[in-house]
């Protein structure tokens, strides 16, 4: 027994010893050469928020590239008038995101027909009488001052093939026009009023861009048998096209 255990003791100290030197082989077989370089998150391809604009705005850069056009407008909404307006824009752009833009618009507009006769006089210079359109009035000349917020700028795959850089922008600012009324005394009213849009630029070159706009010129008016000062909303959707300076072709 005495023999057995002398014998217990030395077993258990070598089992205990050759684990440890196992794995420090081990680990001495498979140590690999210490690489301290430091992977930035710039090369793995992830970009900062401040990054991203930068990278989207390298082809079309509207900052210092201001832009002349033609909007060619109608106003599909109108109760009482339909008709075309065409106008010429001028926008500065001092920023990506920031443009300051001032219009000049001219047209010519008439009854869409939805009058009603509630005199029962029937026609009378020209027009029909009636009190449901007593102070409808087309608009012959005016113009818009706005600011220009563009926050969002694109790219589209079209068929695989073309991809189609757009714009997409809001306007803020205030009109003013003269107008002529279409009833009977065809008189002459200057309308003012605030004025909010959207729109969007599909850019055809850098230098051209097709524009699509839709506006609300809201006119606050007084109604000339009622004496009430009303809003009236002014739908006008255009289309035309924006050339930008100082880009090639």
């Amino acid at each position: 027994m005495k023999t057995f255990a002398r014998l217990l003791l030395p077993a258990l100290a070598l089992a205990l010893v050759m684990p440890a030197t196992a794995s420090a082989a081990k680990r001495k077989t498979t140590k690999k050469a210490d690489d301290s370089s430091d992977v930035t998150v710039e090369e793995v391809g992830v970009l900062r928020n401040q990054d991203v604009r930068v990278v989207q705005k390298n082809l079309y850069v509207k900052r210092g590239h201001h832009e002349v056009g033609f909007l060619l407008s109608t106003q599909p909404f109108d109760p009482y008038t339909a008709g075309l307006m065409l106008g010429f824009n001028l926008t500065l752009n001092p920023s990506e995101n920031l443009g300051f833009e001032i219009m000049a618009q001219g047209g010519y507009g008439w009854g869409n027909g939805h009058w009603q006769d509630v005199t029962f006089l029937g026609n009378a210079a020209g027009g029909n009488l009636t009190s449901l359109g007593s102070d409808a009035a087309r608009q012959l000349v005016g113009g818009s001052v706005n600011v220009v917020w563009s926050p969002i700028y694109a790219k589209l795959a079209w068929g695989g093939s073309k991809v189609i850089h757009f714009d997409i922008y809001g306007t803020l600012g205030a009109h003013g026009f003269l107008a002529q009324r279409l009833e009977a005394d065809a008189g002459f009213r200057g309308i003012v009023g605030p004025s909010v849009g959207v729109g969007a630029k599909l850019f055809l070159s850098p230098k051209v861009a097709l524009k699509l706009d839709f506006r609300d010129h809201i006119s606050i008016e007084r109604r000339t048998y009622s004496g009430k000062v009303t809003a009236r909303n002014n739908f006008q959707f255009g289309i035309g096209l924006a050339f930008f300076t100082g880009r090639g072709s």
